[in-house]
């Protein structure tokens, strides 16, 4: 199976909006069919122990995401040129992270339910209705799809808070880390 690496944040892969996929799209990544993409994407989403990997995250430019709770038997679903067709109104503010931003965490405001076309792995097409956490992940994602991110939910003022705790965590550690190699 091929290794996928996530890439920078700033990679203008990450940042730009993703034509519609096509399966001739596949060939330029080096993937047989849409199944290969994805159980890639399952197996790298697992590995950096997220619930959520766009395509763009790992530098594959096509409209494609999954999402998996990590369960033995659970929920593990890949969504091909998907499109958000519907969100609920009440909304819900809850910590979100993301693999692109590691060590980040923000309260961002989501709809709790949302509605979404897309095609799966053998190119069917499906419209379902998810709520509360897949809600989130589905949502989360797709920002992906659009060329956005969890950062752009959130105020300024938010984000420079949480990008010094985290820059704080991590010198934190990275003394720890220092203190043990004296040692």
């Amino acid at each position: 199976m091929k290794e996928l690496k996530l890439i920078p944040p700033s990679d203008p892969r990450v940042q730009s909006a993703i034509a519609p996929f096509s399966d001739d799209m596949l060939k330029e990544h080096n993937f047989k069919d849409r199944k290969e993409l994805s159980e890639t994407m399952f197996e790298t989403m697992k590995k950096y122990g997220g619930i959520g990997l766009s395509a763009n995250q790992v530098g594959i430019d096509v409209a494609c995401f999954v999402i998996g709770d990590g369960q033995e038997d659970g929920l593990e679903k890949a969504f091909f040129n998907p499109e958000i067709v519907g969100a609920g109104e009440e909304k819900e503010s809850m910590k979100e992270g993301c693999l692109s931003f590691p060590g980040l965490w923000l309260m961002v405001s989501r709809p709790t339910q949302v509605a979404i076309k897309y095609w799966d792995e053998e190119g069917e097409e499906f419209v379902e209705t998810y709520q509360g956490v897949t809600a989130r992940v589905i949502l989360h994602e797709y920002d992906h799809m659009i060329g956005q991110n969890f950062t752009m939910r959130v105020t300024k003022l938010k984000l420079d808070r949480a990008m010094k705790a985290l820059d704080k965590k991590v010198k934190k550690y990275q003394r720890q880390q220092s203190g043990l190699q004296q040692a």
